[in-house]
């Protein structure tokens, strides 16, 4: 199973427009962590073959989307948040204990627009960058979750452009 994860595209679709075109059949769902969830909500009526989970982050207000949602795919519980309320800025300590308590195995955020795949503790870490405005001198980036015979791997990908990507990790 193949998930595409974007994070904080900020109404700048273009980039995760080409990603999305390009994938399409080769993911098995797309997972939006915030900034902004209208985002999310366009790209899931522009795609609608794809199964679409996302959650708000500190710039969005639909009073219908979930701060933070737990979704289990193959055999593993995915944790989503945008990251902000757990300071993520700081430092993982907040939020992979958070995502401990929920259960989960792997903890989805975003909201530094800067990548991470990290599996040293008891949760995985997984933040794909911004596909849209990157930060920390990075192009823009997102992540694609694969889980095969019980196990998790996270790819962060640089955006180069509709044509081009590639596996930075």
């Amino acid at each position: 199973m193949k998930i595409l994860v974007l994070s904080d595209t900020h109404a700048y679709l273009e980039n995760a427009r080409a990603v999305l075109a390009r994938l399409q059949g080769k993911v098995d769902a797309v997972f939006h962590l915030g900034d902004h969830d209208d985002d999310a909500v366009a790209l899931q009526q522009e795609f609608p073959k794809l199964s679409f989970h996302y959650v708000k982050g500190n710039n969005d207000y639909r009073v219908d989307t979930p701060s933070q949602k737990l979704v289990r795919l193959g055999g593993k519980n995915l944790l989503l948040t945008h990251g902000h309320k757990q300071r993520v800025y700081w430092n993982y300590d907040t939020i992979s204990y958070w995502a401990e308590e929920q259960g989960a195995d792997v903890v989805l955020f975003g909201h530094t627009h800067m990548p991470l795949w990290e599996t040293g503790g008891r949760v995985a870490l997984f933040n794909p960058g911004s596909i849209s405005l990157p930060r920390g001198g990075t192009l823009p980036t997102f992540g694609i979750l694969t889980m095969e015979g019980g196990r998790i791997e996270g790819a962060i990908m640089e955006y180069w452009n509709k044509e081009h990507f590639k596996r930075i990790n």
